[in-house]
């Protein structure tokens, strides 16, 4: 019985998040056709709330910006690329990338090394006018269940594929009494980053 309940809770989250509108920058590649990566070598789970900022995760205006901003898309761009070959060279980079398992990124900020493990990729992918394609990420802090940040990526197309071009920390965890929340680093203004104080 639990284990229905939990099923249906699941659907549930999966479907509300596929009806979600403005979730990132450029436009969506496709409309929600997975929730989490199509590469069976990562564990991906359902750990991360698809709930942040009051009913929306990635919806609306946040710090007189947009999070993620932008339009949908639909295949407009000269070299067109569907959610499912832009999630597949975002496999690929951070499968590269992973050592044992672990994702290194320095922090900006803090100039520690981060050693994380990869969760899933957003839905949707998007398409950033005249910037290249976008994918918005979580990463688990390596032995931490629930500290997450969420990793913005920047991806053009070389030679016919797509080739991640940039990087960046949009999210970072901080400790809460009901547990570890992300608070972002900068918001989206005409699809470009802009820092937050």
């Amino acid at each position: 019985m639990k284990k229905i309940a939990l099923l249906m809770i699941i659907v549930s989250v999966v479907v509300w998040n596929c009806s979600s509108k403005a979730e990132h920058p450029g436009g969506m590649a496709e409309s929600c056709s997975t929730v989490a990566c199509e590469n069976p070598d990562h564990n991906h789970s359902a750990k991360a709330s698809s709930q942040e900022h009051g009913g929306q995760e990635h919806g609306g205006q946040e710090h007189g910006g947009q999070e993620h901003g932008g339009q949908e898309h639909g295949g407009e761009a000269a070299q067109t690329f569907t959610a499912a070959e832009i999630k597949g060279a975002m496999n690929a980079y951070i499968a590269m990338r992973e050592d044992e398992g672990i994702f290194k990124i320095a922090d900006e900020k803090t100039g520690e090394e981060l050693q994380l493990k990869f969760v899933k990729i957003h839905d949707p992918v998007r398409k950033i006018e005249g910037k290249g394609f976008f994918a918005c990420t979580d990463f688990e802090v390596v032995g931490e269940s629930g500290k997450l940040y969420d990793l913005d990526f920047w991806l053009n197309p070389e030679n016919g594929k797509l080739k991640v071009t940039e990087e960046k920390i949009h999210k970072h965890p901080i400790k809460t009494d009901a547990g570890w929340e992300k608070k972002a680093r900068y918001t989206f203004i005409n699809d470009n980053p802009v820092e937050i104080d």
